[in-house]
């Protein structure tokens, strides 16, 4: 089995990674972190089978874990989004009100993916990126070689 826990210290608030994201651009309030992690959290959950969808969440933070699993309905897993404008539709459709609507879409995404690899084990996002269709892959930063 490839999933393991997350490996944050222990002594580390649940809220330090939510933290560390709010203060990266594009975010201007930690509200607009909040919305676009959750957001791009879930499409890119949405996109993967249910296994790797698992798999991933197991390595996720506490707080970002209770984040991406949030109201998911494994049964619709995948769906079949297979361009960057559906891609950023669904994450825009998860956006909603102030300030979230002034997020910059295709940025704020690109800049939770290189997050979420901060905070994955690189073999695990291999497996998520392999998952997702090449317009898609353009996304995600470089993923180490194994």
């Amino acid at each position: 089995m490839r999933a393991r826990r997350s490996s944050a210290p222990v002594d580390r608030p649940p809220t330090a990674p939510l933290n560390e994201l709010s203060g990266r651009e594009p975010f201007e309030v930690p509200e607009q972190a909040y919305a676009g992690l959750r957001a791009v959290l879930h499409a890119v959950r949405d996109r993967l089978t249910v296994e790797e969808a698992a798999h991933l969440g197991a390595q996720l933070p506490q707080l970002v874990r209770g984040i991406y699993y949030e109201g998911w309905r494994p049964s619709m897993a995948p769906n079949d989004e297979k361009t960057v404008d559906e891609f950023l539709a669904h994450v825009r459709s998860s956006l909603g009100g102030n300030p979230q609507e002034r997020l910059p879409l295709e940025p704020a995404t690109r800049t939770i993916l290189a997050f979420l690899a901060e905070h994955v084990d690189p073999g695990e996002m291999r497996h998520v990126v392999d998952q997702m269709p090449k317009d898609i892959k353009g996304l995600f930063a470089e993923t180490p070689a194994a």
